[in-house]
């Protein structure tokens, strides 16, 4: 690989950002709060320098950028030309001074304006608009320009160590990855309408970790099955899906299998968010998708009936758990189950303990139509029916 440093001004990059694409390693464009973006435009105001660029040259004049897409969507919103940032297109200049006093800062009394404002305010001959203008269009960018790599895959790789200093989160580093598995989980099951259609965050790939902890415990359980073994599930930290999306850069026969499965659970449980609770912890949801996948759910009927269990199991956890000191001690492995939703719950031996509370709720639910301490509680506070379900 090539390496070349310049200078290039941002109306220079203005004009080349119809030729600049942002590869799927990249972060989601959006990520900075706005806060943070006019941070940025008040070090260009003053003629701090920010960190270079680095951008991909192929052959036919076009670009991608390895590293900076949040300093350029910041530039771009702030010029109102980024229709990709919905909220923050066109956002208004701020003075930023977390130092000192700064009452003798040149342009603030553009305080609270927009690009477009000052943009008029110049053309119409107003002299400090006009130096704000030339000041921020001429403001010298680093630019480290890359070419000639042989191995495209490089890219993502080089994107993950440009940002070992930095916040970038599991989901994000997951994201740079390559493979048919990272596909999958991220391009497919990440925005599938049961993971769609519940309270997970959008934000910073939270959906599609979620899908590759899933697909994770489903090859898992499969392979403990080929060998006929009890029931497995797998620690699903970020190293172990890096991990496992290397092993299973290309998937198999089986894998695919598996997956037509898990694609038809999730299918079954989009069906009947009307009677899903609100779920919002992501280890509740791994649980229930493994419940239905592991107990082999198939039809409307079957999945109905594990909805309405879920609702009423849920609705209690979130009873007792509000009791705090005073949870009753029928309900005490409710307890017991949110412990291991909280502690530890990406580990092995939480993700088990789960399945199997589940599995023998469950079971005593479709015998019973009731929970496991609910009969019980009924006779020692002569209640007709317990709190939440």
């Amino acid at each position: 690989m090539r390496k070349t440093t310049s200078l290039w001004k941002i109306s220079d990059l203005m004009k080349r950002i119809n030729k600049l694409d942002f590869p799927e390693y990249q972060r989601e464009p959006t990520i900075w709060t706005r806060a943070a973006k006019q941070r940025l435009m008040d070090s260009i105001m003053r003629q701090f320098d920010i960190s270079a660029l680095y951008l991909y040259r192929h052959d036919d004049d076009s670009w991608d950028c390895v590293d900076g897409r949040q300093r350029i969507s910041a530039i771009r919103s702030f010029f109102g030309v980024n229709p990709r940032d919905q909220e923050d297109n066109g956002f208004v200049y701020k003075v930023m001074n977390e130092i000192f006093e700064d009452e003798q800062h040149p342009y603030s009394s553009f305080e609270d304006q927009s690009y477009e404002r000052i943009r008029k305010l110049a053309d119409e001959g107003n002299n400090d608009a006009r130096s704000f203008v030339d000041n921020l269009e001429h403001y010298p960018l680093t630019v480290v320009v890359l070419s000639d790599s042989a191995v495209p895959e490089e890219f993502n790789l080089q994107f993950t160590r440009l940002n070992l200093g930095q916040l970038i989160i599991s989901g994000e580093k997951l994201n740079a990855m390559i493979g048919d598995l990272r596909d999958l989980c991220f391009g497919e099951l990440g925005q599938h309408d049961f993971l769609s259609g519940i309270n997970i965050p959008t934000r910073r790939y939270a959906r599609e970790q979620l899908a590759a902890q899933i697909v994770a415990q489903v090859i898992t359980l499969e392979e403990s099955r080929k060998d006929g073994t009890d029931p497995q599930f797998t620690r699903v930290r970020h190293l172990d899906l890096q991990r496992l999306f290397k092993m299973y850069s290309t998937i198999g026969t089986d894998e695919h299998e598996w997956i037509a499965q898990l694609r038809h659970v999730m299918d079954l449980l989009a069906g009947q968010l009307a009677i899903l609770p609100s779920l919002r912890s992501r280890s509740i949801v791994l649980s229930l998708v493994l419940l239905a996948y592991e107990r082999g759910v198939k039809s409307d009927d079957a999945v109905r009936e594990l909805a309405e269990f879920a609702s009423c199991f849920i609705g209690r956890l979130k009873w007792q758990v509000g009791l705090g000191l005073d949870a009753n001690e029928e309900y005490r492995y409710l307890i017991d189950f949110q412990r291991h939703l909280t502690q530890a719950s990406v580990e092995r031996y939480s993700i088990l303990e789960r399945a199997r509370e589940l599995k023998r709720s469950f079971d005593y639910w479709s015998e019973t139509r009731q929970l496991i301490g609910d009969k019980e509680y009924r006779l020692a506070h002569d209640e007709e029916t317990p709190q939440g379900g």
